[in-house]
């Protein structure tokens, strides 16, 4: 996953939210990620749906390089052999963790401590 394009970590994040059970599409322009429906955290469970939908305001240069640079961080804390998939996981949890605590916000943007929420979305 090391040597994967900013295009193709775009394409990665939408996989990993799908297995995580989060409908997740391109925004326009593939200028966000658009979030339909929250996690499922058991069989059977349904789970939070989004509408209108949570908008993940990340491109594929801004998240190529958001993982990058949280990748040594990354693999400090997961310690797995590929600094940029512990550097996905780690992205994962962080907008798994906005969602979850700031309700009602759907504006989500890459921060230096990983993801935060608002009403508006960036200006």
């Amino acid at each position: 996953m090391d040597d994967l394009t900013d295009q193709e970590l775009y394409d990665e994040l939408i996989a990993s939210l799908a297995f995580e059970g989060v409908r997740a599409t391109p925004g326009p322009h593939r200028s966000t990620v658009l979030l339909h429906n929250g996690w499922t955290w058991s069989e059977g469970e349904t789970p939070e749906r989004f509408d209108p939908p949570l908008e993940l305001h990340v491109n594929p240069w801004t998240l190529g390089r958001h993982l990058r640079d949280m990748a040594s961080d990354a693999q400090e804390a997961f310690g797995g052999p590929s600094p940029l998939r512990d550097a996905m996981s780690l992205f994962l949890v962080h907008v798994m963790e906005t969602v979850e605590t700031r309700p009602g916000r759907r504006h989500l943007t890459l921060s230096p401590s990983g993801v935060d929420a608002s009403h508006r979305p960036p200006s």
